[in-house]
């Protein structure tokens, strides 16, 4: 994109799955705590722009990014390799969904056909245009798999209606969701695709993206059957301009989540709660990072419920649910994902980073 009684309901579990089913802690996301926590640098480019992350596994991670960039490390981030794609070098990739080492999906943004998804299942070797947007009016921001065949993309609205995609077969074909089964949009109402967590999916059907637009209420549009029908809530995160609003969702399970956004550098409500798997969201605590987030994570496999989250001014981490935050750095990053406390990364202009724990 170019405060309810329910907040007395404790908030007590484990820190849960990035997203979907298709990322599962291994059995290395043995119960472990953020601590002294720092990034460590293992790419430094600054021709790039690393927007989004997705991690198979401790030594499997998916990036995209700007201009034109697709890449994998199979090391834990020794080395990362980059693709020479079907793709016109100037795309700006903005989410990445992984199911292995060889099975990505890749996601452009843009108006008209430079919005477009490509698919992989040779490790990158070969890329096939899985969706190439026809709409002039439609600007796709991200995208969420519940597996490997079931998944949905999202298109900032035009006209009043959001466009939202489905695909029930891996991604061969993706069909129009009824609009008539979709929350009317009000004029500019859209996402911003800063990270790749712009919409979240959870097990069983559930999904949600998030919203912004100048001057009106933030909302979580959220689904309960695999995309079919969708249902709308407002949230207090703060949107002044049309690139301002919802950026990010981080679930811990089906009911607890996060969503993270804001306006601009100045302190504000920029973080939401839900307990009742978005039906309702109120502010949290006084907020994070001091203006607009960009990207957040749930760490999977930690005592309390743990999440990292990060922006241009930097990056944080809260082990209470996002009630409280403690700063990592400030650095500028756009995205991050974990896989548990010891496998984390951070991507922004011009560096991949790998999470350091410990003295």
């Amino acid at each position: 994109m170019r405060a309810l009684s329910f907040l007395a309901i404790p908030f007590v579990l484990l820190g849960g799955c990035r997203s979907s089913e298709h990322v599962r802690p291994g059995p290395e996301a043995a119960s472990a705590a953020l601590s002294n926590t720092s990034w460590e640098v293992q790419l430094a480019d600054p021709e790039k722009l690393f927007v989004a992350l997705d991690i198979v596994d401790a030594r499997t991670v998916w990036v995209a990014g700007q201009p034109g960039v697709v890449g994998r490390t199979t090391d834990g981030g020794a080395s990362w390799r980059f693709f020479d794609g079907p793709w016109p070098d100037s795309l700006a990739f903005r989410d990445v969904e992984a199911f292995s080492a060889d099975e990505a999906f890749a996601l452009a943004i843009g108006p008209g056909a430079a919005s477009r998804i490509y698919h992989t299942t040779d490790g990158g070797a070969s890329w096939r245009l899985s969706f190439q947007n026809e709409d002039p009016n439609a600007f796709y921001d991200c995208f969420s798999f519940w597996d490997r065949r079931r998944g949905f993309a999202f298109s900032d609205s035009h006209d009043g209606e959001f466009t939202i995609l489905r695909t029930e077969d891996g991604g061969d074909t993706w069909t129009r969701v009824d609009p008539a089964d979709v929350p009317d949009a009000r004029p500019g109402e859209g996402s911003f695709a800063s990270s790749g967590t712009c919409t979240a999916a959870q097990p069983g059907g559930l999904g949600w993206f998030g919203t912004g637009a100048s001057g009106v209420d933030t909302r979580v549009i959220r689904t309960t059957d695999y995309g079919a029908t969708w249902t709308e809530a407002v949230t207090p995160i703060e949107s002044t301009d049309p690139a301002e609003g919802i950026a990010s969702l981080a679930f811990f399970d089906a009911r607890h989540g996060l969503a993270f956004g804001g306006v601009g550098t100045r302190p504000n409500a920029n973080v939401a709660v839900t307990r009742d798997g978005g039906a309702r969201w109120a502010r949290l605590g006084d907020g994070v990072l001091g203006g607009r987030v960009y990207g957040s994570s749930v760490v999977p496999g930690t005592p309390t419920p743990t999440v990292v989250a990060v922006s241009p001014a930097g990056s944080a981490y809260s082990v209470d649910g996002g009630e409280t935050w403690t700063p990592i750095d400030a650095v500028e990053s756009w995205t991050v994902a974990f896989l548990n406390a010891g496998a984390g990364w951070a991507g922004g202009r011009g560096h991949l980073s790998r999470v350091v724990n410990g003295p």
